[in-house]
């Protein structure tokens, strides 16, 4: 991609689009993705869910109509790098085209809220007319600034478009429509982001949702593949390694800012989800990558 000619992860012109090259083999690790659309035009990634196994790439893209913690490995190599795209899903502008839409939205019951569908010209073609104006416009053409002010909207509308249509947009329906368990689920792991350093009772969200504490369990882990007590610890420690990469904070401050009060604790809990020490993991993760700061945050919570 003319885009991203060397291995990085960075924004574009548009906040809620990134693009990726990466020319190595990830080992199966820890992420954490935004509700999103990606879309891999070559290498391949995949996503391991609960008990599903998710592969996108050149022939399938990939949706999380909710906040995800899993697993993914990327395949890749100098001479077959990684090419990506991640659309992060703005839901005003999805529920508005939903409400445009002259289709009555879906009633089957969501079970699934990520999955990869295969790749249609109804994604395909308006990917590619985005990247013909992101190129430009990110080497500051004022022409190009100008199309891609004009055209993103619309084009973003024809990808979002796309996938309500395709085989698997139920997930995206039910989010826009506020149908649901999903969009229910969706207002709770919002306010388990807001709050993720403070104490956050179970019950209390169980409540929120007027259901028993066995039915919140089994609903929560029936769309996000975890219990709820392992979604938070999983999002802290995310939300941990990006401090201490991005903003520079040691072990102690960053458990301390999402809400551990042992640091022991912290660091024995990290290394189980990651495979290294904090001090370990930040070391690689830059190291990896070369990137700049001010995208690592993009590359931990999206990709």
């Amino acid at each position: 991609m003319r885009i991203v000619p060397q291995p990085s992860v960075r924004k574009t012109c548009l906040a809620q689009v990134t693009v990726a090259r990466v020319e190595t083999h990830l080992t199966r690790r820890p992420v954490l993705y935004q509700p999103s659309i990606v879309i891999v035009l070559q290498g391949q990634k995949r996503g391991y869910i609960g008990d599903r196994v998710c592969t996108y790439d050149a022939d399938n893209y990939f949706v999380t109509a909710i906040s995800m913690p899993f697993e993914c490995e990327t395949f890749a190599s100098e001479e077959n790098p990684l090419l990506a795209i991640t659309i992060n899903i703005e839901l005003p502008v999805l529920r508005e085209l939903v409400l445009q839409m002259d289709i009555k939205p879906k009633r089957d019951k969501v079970t699934e809220a990520s999955y990869a569908t295969p790749l249609t010209a109804d994604i395909l073609d308006p990917i590619e007319r985005l990247m013909a104006i992101l190129a430009p416009a990110s080497e500051n053409s004022p022409e190009a600034l100008c199309d891609l002010k004009v055209l993103s909207g619309q084009i973003l509308r024809e990808i979002y478009y796309g996938v309500l249509k395709g085989p698997q947009g139920n997930a995206l329906y039910a989010l826009a429509t506020r149908h649901g368990h999903l969009s229910d689920m969706n207002s709770v792991l919002e306010h388990i982001h807001d709050k993720f350093a403070s104490e956050i009772s179970v019950d209390d969200l169980a409540r929120s949702l007027n259901m028993s504490a066995t039915m919140f369990h089994q609903h929560f882990k029936e769309l996000t593949a975890t219990s709820p007590l392992q979604y938070i610890k999983s999002l802290r420690l995310h939300k941990a390694k990006i401090l201490m990469v991005q903003d520079d904070l040691n072990a102690s401050e960053a458990s301390e800012k999402v809400g551990y009060n042992s640091l022991s604790q912290f660091s024995r809990e990290f290394k189980r989800m990651f495979g290294n020490s904090p001090t370990e993991e930040v070391a690689k993760t830059r190291a990896l990558y070369g990137m700049d700061q001010g995208a690592v945050e993009e590359l931990l919570v999206s990709r």
